[in-house]
């Protein structure tokens, strides 16, 4: 309790305390109100969120109607288990082990890693140092099976220029291997103005990369995968200007073709042996 002594009133002493200070919890001013119940309302809705708000609401009577008129996006059972165990991880700065399923390796293993960044989503995400390759790497909470901080294994701090430069060659969360290309691709209208609203992250158009008949989108990333499987919805609205970028769209829209014409057209084979048995029968 933070008193202070006046003798002002001698020889009377008074002991006071600030007019700010509240014995417990945090004190927030009335017209600080709205504004933390805007900000929780924003927030992805969670078994945390959502008493928070009840309880910050029947404080400042606000109305529960008024409130339950903005809808969050909702994070998932996982992301609601250990999404709090990550943050702790990067705040505290504390190796996080973890059992983590790994889309590329079908299967969940235990590996440690060293929280650099949370993104809340959904769907959440982190970027971490893995022990295991020494490399940065993105990881969504909701693929953790089971999690702990791990103070006895020491955690390792990446430079913040590599951290932010990570983020900068990443695309929708996604960072391949290699050094980061150029790619760029035009979209003509009116699919043009679907993609000004829908960019990946890490994609960009500027003012100066308007055409006559659409838009020029530009981005620099080591993820061109990621890039590529945007640009093949699009389909014949786009036209790619980079040769990385063609070249993967090539193999992902070759490979989708082959395996929508695969059911579509018959095998010849099993074609004439159809056509024998009905003859026969």
């Amino acid at each position: 309790m933070p008193l202070a002594r006046d003798e002002s009133d001698a020889p009377h002493v008074w002991w006071r305390v600030p007019k700010d200070w509240a014995p417990t919890g945090v004190l927030f001013a009335r017209e600080q109100t709205p504004a933390l119940l805007r900000v929780l309302s924003r927030s992805p809705r969670s078994r945390e969120r959502d008493h928070l708000l009840a309880h910050a609401a029947l404080s400042a009577r606000a109305s529960d109607s008024a409130l339950a008129r903005v809808e969050a996006a909702s994070l998932t059972e996982m992301e609601q288990a250990w999404l709090a165990v990550v943050e702790d991880a990067a705040a505290r700065r504390v190796a996080l082990a973890m059992r983590y399923l790994s889309a590329s390796r079908g299967r969940a293993d235990w590996r440690h890693v060293s929280v650099q960044r949370v993104l809340v989503g959904p769907p959440s995400r982190f970027v971490g140092l893995c022990h295991r390759s020494c490399t940065l790497k993105w990881f969504r909470v909701e693929n953790i099976a089971q999690g702990r901080l791990d103070p006895d294994t020491p955690f390792r701090a990446e430079d913040d220029r590599l951290v932010n430069g990570f983020l900068a060659e990443s695309v929708d969360a996604f960072h391949g291997d290699g050094a980061p290309v150029e790619c760029t691709f035009v979209v003509r209208e009116p699919e043009a103005g679907w993609v000004r609203l829908n960019l990946l992250t890490g994609m960009s158009i500027d003012p100066k990369d308007y055409v006559s008949d659409g838009v020029r989108v530009r981005c620099s990333t080591s993820g061109v995968l990621r890039v590529a499987r945007f640009v093949v919805g699009l389909g014949g609205a786009v036209r790619v200007e980079t040769p990385e970028l063609a070249t993967c769209v090539r193999e992902i829209a070759r490979g989708a073709l082959d395996g929508a014409l695969k059911d579509a057209v018959p095998d010849p084979a099993r074609a004439k042996r159809i056509k024998l048995r009905r003859a026969e029968g």
